[in-house]
């Protein structure tokens, strides 16, 4: 069981954090409030989830370790929950095919809730590893994802664990970039259709989630600061299966893991949901166009179109 401390050292915000977080937005207040309720799963609340995420596949904790990661690599450091550690662990692979021979994955797990950057910078065990990590000197990207309880209840303001996190990192790895990721909502059975599934979504919070990247980039000039949205695969996914775009691939919504977009209740991806959003991941990280990747031949459909169609629907936003 993960001891989740309330008490949380911070840094101090600069002018560009202050500014925002004394100026929060109220309208639409009654939209965040439904948002809220409706990601309920990816803050760990709520079913079945107990602290750990369902399908985790034993790797709760890190993948690999800090005396692992070598100086001539291209290292990359993912800290969050299992909506995001799928697709770091196919990334390695992903990059290598890309030829990013030197790219080397790691990463610190915990499961829902406990995986938010706030829980993993309160949590003593979580936070000393990923600081031992950002202790070699050699992190050349870190990857933290959505989202933290903080960033939920200040209408999607602020999230102090994400400055705390990039401090200490920058510190110890002057030029790491610094990624933020936005996965998808779970309990998909849960919604009718695509279309309500699509919904008061994380596809309604990725602005918000920008506007807290650029105000990061602004305390932080001298790092890129990027965001990605690998969760708008899953939205895809959904509305292509019900328009029987997906016939020869996937039979339904939930199930084996081979043959639908979800493996489960709490939405947990399918594997062409993590072919797909691994290529949105390769993107973010490594620059590569979905298309100038090998076709995947093992399925009927291209998945590197949907990876593109999806990135050209976020650079238009």
């Amino acid at each position: 069981m993960l001891q989740i401390h309330t008490t949380v050292t911070e840094v101090p915000y600069t002018n560009a954090y202050l500014k925002k977080t004394m100026n929060k937005k109220t309208t639409f207040l009654t939209a965040f409030l439904i948002l809220m309720v409706s990601l309920s799963g990816c803050l760990g609340s709520g079913r079945g989830n107990g602290g750990n995420d369902e399908n985790n596949d034993g790797h709760d904790g890190d993948m690999g370790s800090p005396e692992e990661v070598n100086a001539e690599d291209y290292n990359v450091l993912y800290i969050g929950h299992s909506f995001g550690r799928i697709f770091a662990q196919t990334l390695q692979d992903y990059a290598h095919t890309a030829g990013f021979t030197n790219h080397s994955q790691f990463i610190e797990m915990s499961g829902g809730v406990s995986g938010a950057p706030d829980a993993l910078w309160a949590d003593d065990g979580h936070r000393e590893n990923i600081k031992d990590y950002l202790d070699t000197g050699e992190i050349d990207v870190f990857i933290m994802i959505c989202c933290s309880i903080e960033f939920m209840k200040s209408d999607f303001q602020s999230d102090a664990a994400i400055w705390n996190f990039t401090s200490y990192a920058v510190d110890k790895n002057p030029n790491i970039r610094i990624g933020l990721a936005m996965p998808w909502k779970d309990f998909p059975g849960d919604y009718e259709n695509a279309s309500e599934y699509a919904t008061n979504s994380t596809l309604d919070i990725l602005p918000y989630w920008v506007n807290l990247s650029q105000d990061l980039s602004v305390d932080f000039p001298n790092n890129e600061i990027f965001t990605f949205h690998h969760g708008a695969v899953a939205y895809e996914l959904r509305e292509m299966f019900e328009a029987g775009e997906l016939e020869g691939d996937i039979e339904q919504l939930q199930g084996w893991k081979q043959t639908s977009v979800f493996t489960d209740a709490k939405g947990h991806a399918g594997q062409i949901m993590i072919d797909t959003g691994t290529l949105i991941w390769l993107h973010a990280i490594h620059g590569v166009e979905p298309l100038d990747m090998p076709e995947f031949t093992q399925w009927n459909t291209d998945i590197r179109v949907i990876a593109d169609s999806v990135l050209d629907e976020q650079n238009q936003e």
